[in-house]
Formats: C-alpha cells, sequence, structure tokens
C-alpha cells in the first residue's frame, strides 16, 4: 500500500528525516508545561524543528551532532526505549503538543542532565554504519511521474492547467470538470485526502443544510401568512411566496421572516401597486409625472401645485410630506385667497391671479395708482410702496432734511 502512494526506500524519502544526511539529537525543556522532550532533526533553516519548539517557549538545553539521520534516529529510539520501559514516556497530550507529544517526560520525575547522560551512553554504545550521502536530497519529482500524476488528478475531478509542478505539496492549478471553478489544489490533498473542488464541497455542504432546515423553514414561513411557491432556497436568498391575507406574491428571506419581519411587503406596507402609490401622492398634493417606480424608495418625478417639479418618494409622501422644498422655505404652500389678501394688507391691488409661487412675478396696482410687478416673497418681506412712491418718499424726506439744517443754522 505505502508503493502504491508513492513510497519506497526510507533513505530516498522526499520527506520526513533524512536519514542518509546530517542530523541532530537535541534535548529541550519547557518551564511552563514542566517537561522535557527529546527530539532529532536536520535542525537548519526557517523550518527547523528547533526553531518550531522555540516557538511554542521550549528551551534548547544540549544538542549533538551525527552524521547521518539514521544514527541520530537509533540514538534517539535507544533513548526512548529505556524512558518508556521506566513509565516516564509520554508525560503531554496529543491536546497540549499535536506534533512530538510521546516524547515528552515529566521534569519532576527526571532531569534533562539525566536525559542528557543517556544519550551520550547510547552515543558511545552504538557503531554508525551508516554511510553519509554524497549530493543532495532526491526530489519527489524523481519518484512521481507527471504523466501518472495528472492521470489521477482527472481521476478525482480535476484537469491540470499546467504541468506538474514538481512537488507534491506545490499548488497545481486545476479546473474542476464539474463545475468549471479553477483553483489550485495540492497532490498530496487529492491523491491521500481525497480533496475535492471547493465549490462542489461548498454547494454539498449547503444543499445538506438546506435539506435539514427545509422542514423547519416552511413551517415558519406558514406561520407567517405565506404559502411557498419554490422549494427552500437557502437562509438569505429570497423565497418566492404568496401571501395568504392579500393574494399577491412577494420575495422574502427565511432569514427576515424566522428573525420576526413581516413577511409580505405590501400587508406591511412597504409596497404600493400604481393605482394606489398614485392616490396616495395625488392626496397628498403632488401630480405623478411619469408611472410610479416601483418601490417606495425609488425617486419620482411629480409637480407641486406651486408648479414646481420635484422627485419625491412614496416614502416621504407617507411620512407627510405634502410640498416641494421651495414651498417649505416660504412658509408652506399658499392659497390664491390668502395671497391676495397679504397683498391687500401691503396696500396693493391684484390685477390678475395669485401665479402659485411665491417667487413669480404678479402684477399689482399700488396704492398711488402705479402698476407694478412684484412677488410674494417681496411682500412678505416688507415692500409695502411701488418705485414711485420710494422716490417720492426719499425726495421728500432729503427735502425735510435740508429744512432742518437750514433752521438749525438761523438759530
Amino acid at each position: 500500500m505505502r508503493i502504491r502512494r508513492g513510497g519506497g526506500c526510507k533513505f530516498c524519502a522526499a520527506h520526513g528525516i533524512d536519514l542518509a544526511g546530517a542530523s541532530k539529537v537535541y534535548v529541550i525543556t519547557h518551564q511552563d508545561w514542566n517537561a522535557i522532550k527529546i527530539g532529532i532533526g536536520a535542525c537548519t533553516g526557517y523550518t527547523s524543528r528547533l526553531i518550531q519548539h522555540e516557538r511554542q517557549g521550549w528551551q534548547l538545553y544540549q544538542a549533538r551532532d551525527y552524521t547521518t539521520g539514521a544514527a541520530a534516529q537509533d540514538v534517539e529510539q535507544a533513548v526512548l526505549g529505556q524512558l518508556r520501559e521506566a513509565g516516564l514516556a509520554p508525560f503531554l497530550t496529543r491536546e497540549i503538543m499535536p506534533n512530538g507529544w510521546t516524547e515528552t517526560c515529566s521534569a519532576e520525575r527526571i532531569t534533562a542532565g539525566e536525559i542528557w547522560a543517556m544519550v551520550e551512553e547510547e552515543t558511545r554504545n552504538t557503531e554508525d554504519p551508516y554511510a553519509p550521502r554524497a549530493g543532495g536530497r532526491p526530489r519527489a519529482t524523481v519518484l512521481i511521474d507527471a504523466d501518472a500524476a495528472a492521470a489521477e488528478m482527472r481521476a478525482y475531478g480535476y484537469e491540470p492547467l499546467v504541468p506538474y509542478p514538481g512537488r507534491t505539496n506545490a499548488t497545481w492549478p486545476s479546473r474542476c470538470t464539474t463545475c468549471g471553478h479553477e483553483g489550485r489544489p495540492t497532490f498530496n490533498a487529492v491523491r491521500n485526502a481525497g480533496q475535492r473542488c471547493r465549490i462542489r464541497r461548498t454547494k454539498e455542504a449547503q444543499g445538506k443544510r438546506s435539506a435539514a432546515n427545509a422542514p423547519k423553514a416552511l413551517e415558519t414561513m406558514r406561520a407567517a401568512g405565506l404559502e411557498p411557491l419554490e422549494p427552500y432556497p437557502g437562509n438569505a436568498t429570497p423565497w418566492r411566496c404568496r401571501c395568504t391575507g392579500c393574494g399577491r406574491e412577494t420575495t422574502p428571506t427565511y432569514s427576515n421572516v424566522n428573525g420576526g419581519s413581516s413577511g409580505c411587503r405590501f400587508c406591511a406596507f412597504n409596497s404600493a401597486t400604481e393605482a394606489q402609490a398614485s392616490a396616495e401622492v395625488r392626496a397628498a398634493g403632488f401630480e405623478p409625472l411619469e408611472p410610479y417606480p416601483g418601490r417606495t424608495t425609488d425617486r419620482w418625478r411629480c409637480r407641486c401645485p406651486c408648479g414646481n417639479e420635484v422627485a419625491t418618494r412614496l416614502t416621504s409622501v407617507r411620512s407627510g410630506v405634502n410640498s416641494c422644498v421651495k414651498c417649505r422655505r416660504s412658509g408652506g404652500r399658499t392659497e390664491p385667497q390668502k395671497a391676495a389678501a397679504e397683498a391687500r394688507a401691503a396696500g396693493f391691488e391684484p390685477l390678475e391671479t395669485y401665479p402659485g409661487k411665491t417667487t413669480d412675478q404678479w402684477r399689482c396696482r399700488c396704492g398711488c395708482g402705479t402698476d407694478v410687478t412684484l412677488t410674494l416673497t417681496g411682500i412678505r418681506g416688507g415692500r409695502t410702496r411701488c418705485g414711485t412712491c420710494s422716490r417720492h418718499a426719499n425726495q421728500h424726506a432729503r427735502v425735510s432734511t435740508e429744512c432742518g439744517a437750514r433752521q438749525e443754522r438761523l438759530f
């Protein structure tokens, strides 16, 4: 079975401890766990086992070099055999230390110095019959045929997009033959664990969850007054249903209904038909200039009674808006009778009907008999006479001022 999966000579293996290369035997301690560990490894480079153990809080007590990993392994196994016979190993559990927990001992039962003395003793008693390898360690490309690897990927549902990358743990750009998704699985994950396309796995998991939640979802939707018209699509996907109250078709999500919101947007007054929406805006004083856009929050082009064209929303109308911005700035919409009364109170007689906007020009007659064009905004701002009256008033004021000045000089 190991040969089928790419195994073979342990000295030529492209993974694990390099038995034909230089190696170390080390003893490390962990103060917080009160533990001691013996181990072997090349201990070079960024992936050194000693560096990995140091990141977990281990401290190096002592280390010794060996010409081959096989000799280091013989010494390590001999020491571990003695510790296990004495019932000292293992000490830690897999949950605490997933990698290497079987080679740990309690610092309360044996010291690091005693374990290192056992290492020295086994080193003296063990000959090194292994010759170190000449040259570098063989790569996995030598052990795995590229065409065979590609055929195995196809058997698992992947179509390679590039040649075999050369290492079993390197990402290999491939396309799923089922869904067409392009991913980057590793040959190891596909061959040893049977890893499938991520999209396929996600869809299958979602399908299983949907099938498990479907009975509860149907019960919840029917309790909310909705009759589903299609199978359960998922938690956050719009679900086509028919409201049993008003009979209209709506598309709520199961998560919203399950969270307590009303299922039918029509019954919840969150939507309206064309006729209902038009009736509502006309009741507020607006005249639609285009068909209802479909949603209460969409802008809807209408005409205000003052004649101004606005883009309002049905939600705004329902909240009480019944005039445009210009009307609101001028104190609201003004009726023609009220506008005429304001003009007469300021001393002007309207000659035509109020035009509708406070800023529109309005023909009136001043009390002096002069025809003028003014605005209701100007009247509300304090205007009470025409230009002719203003000039006469200014001349009278200037003459009065000059006469007063002369009288002061005479006296």
